[in-house]
């Protein structure tokens, strides 16, 4: 059955789309399974409407630029991996939006002008990168007043991960990846030294942290997908607040 949410059916798309990998394709898959206004409401809860020009860093499948193109002017979208943007591109072109540009590139060294974007998505990307220097360039390319809006992971995620085996395919062993971010993560925070392409174990507490030290002002913290800022929509988080007592995945709202 098509989904009445967009133009083209997952199961069917994936066989046409750049994705080698068995989980990639059973990741769109699920991202996609989510009606598109899921994702509107998430963004308008965040206020990210009605906006000029909006960066979604880090755009994966691109269903978040997809999101923001219904609800704002311009949305310039990046991503470090290619074979992601041209998925993205696909998905734009089937559903007629114009409103939206492509990158390749790494979040770390964002090739856009200082001052120049109202607002900064960056979901579930931040932690796979050196979060300080990414929070740097988000704060350089960020608009006086401009807004922002990151989710990582902490340490429930991938303990829930290890125990479950949770989002493993033929081609990726979750448990393994989970024990490589925790003992990856614990090297990190001892010596300072970040394994290439490792993934890191983040805080709402250590981002908000560095954020403020950055410049950033109205730091708000919550589990993924429960700020609200605005009343009128009820939230709709995509994962559970925490797992053994432990932050799961969590989300941090700000300002320049």
């Amino acid at each position: 059955m098509v989904s009445k949410s967009y133009r083209f059916e997952p199961e069917i798309l994936i066989k046409n789309l750049p994705l080698k990998k068995e989980i990639a394709k059973q990741f769109f898959k699920r991202v996609y399974s989510t009606p598109m206004h899921v994702y509107k409401e998430r963004l308008a809860l965040i206020q990210f409407e009605n906006k000029e020009m909006v960066l979604d860093a880090g755009c994966g499948f691109g269903q978040w630029s997809l999101g923001l193109s219904h609800l704002n002017k311009k949305i310039h979208s990046i991503d470090i991996n290619q074979n992601l943007v041209m998925t993205t591109k696909k998905i734009l072109e089937l559903e007629n939006k114009k409103n939206v540009s492509l990158y390749v590139g790494s979040i770390e060294n964002l090739p856009f002008e200082d001052n120049s974007f109202d607002a900064i998505m960056c979901y579930s990307v931040i932690y796979q990168t050196n979060f300080k220097e990414s929070i740097k360039e988000f704060y350089r390319i960020l608009k006086p007043e401009g807004i922002i809006y990151i989710v990582a992971n902490g340490f429930g995620w991938y303990l829930y991960n290890l125990l479950t085996g949770h989002s493993s395919a033929s081609d990726f062993d979750a448990r393994k990846h989970s024990l490589e971010t925790i003992f990856g993560s614990i090297e990190y925070y001892l010596t300072g030294k970040r394994k290439k392409n490792s993934s890191l174990i983040l805080s709402p507490k250590l981002i908000s942290k560095y954020m403020k030290s950055t410049g950033f002002k109205k730091i708000v913290c919550g589990s993924e997908g429960h700020i609200q800022l605005k009343n009128s929509i009820k939230p709709r988080p995509f994962y559970r607040k925490n797992f053994l007592q432990f932050t799961n995945v969590f989300e941090v709202w700000a300002m320049k």
